[in-house]
């Protein structure tokens, strides 16, 4: 696959819900000594800061975990579900404001059999279900919040970015409720979850 084109920070630097939608069809490339993994984003769930009851910086919360959200747009902010799983995210809009999208989903590109032994499970010709959720895909791609939490996507030594991918036609993109976010009163039902339609 020849060198693809890195998202820069002017792509994070907008309304998250637009970016969101935009990095539907991109691609995630994470470097590593035995190569390269590649995964087409196919589901983002946007969170909207301080004013979304279910983001982590609502009311402008600001802690330890959540300061990757309030850095560069395109800082990665991972964190970690259950006490043992990671999940990936982008910051978004101007430094300062902490808003994010969740990477939900990928689909394999290259680097397949990394992503196997990463994920330590035997899969045959159907293999999208090695990426499809955001811990299964953090697994995956071996991202974790020692190595990649509050670094910079957009920073050309980075390891772990985004790049220009496929073009997504606008009818193939599903709205949604976000997932597992119960707690967020009204804000649960907002239609945040972008999934692409795969042909």
């Amino acid at each position: 696959m020849s060198e693809l084109k890195r998202l820069n920070r002017d792509f994070f630097n907008r309304h998250t819900v637009d970016v969101a939608k935009e990095l539907l069809g991109k691609y995630i490339v994470r470097k590593t000594k035995r190569g390269k993994i590649i995964g087409k984003i196919i589901e983002v769930e946007a969170y909207l800061g301080p004013n979304d009851k279910a983001c982590h910086s609502y009311n402008y919360r600001k802690t330890e975990r959540t300061e990757p959200m309030y850095m560069k747009p395109g800082t990665l902010y991972i964190y970690f579900i259950y006490g043992m799983y990671y999940c990936l995210n982008v910051a978004t809009e101007p430094e300062g404001m902490p808003c994010a999208v969740l990477i939900r989903q990928l689909y394999p590109v290259d680097g397949i059999e990394l992503m196997k032994k990463n994920r330590n499970v035997k899969i045959g010709k159907n293999y999208r279900n090695l990426t499809d959720g955001p811990a299964k895909l953090c697994v995956a791609l071996n991202i974790t919040k020692k190595e990649f939490n509050g670094k910079d996507s957009c920073a050309p030594e980075s390891k772990l970015f985004f790049t220009y991918g496929e073009n997504v036609n606008p009818n193939d993109i599903i709205l949604g409720k976000r997932i597992g976010i119960d707690y967020a009163q009204e804000d649960k039902d907002k239609p945040l979850r972008f999934t692409l339609k795969l042909h």
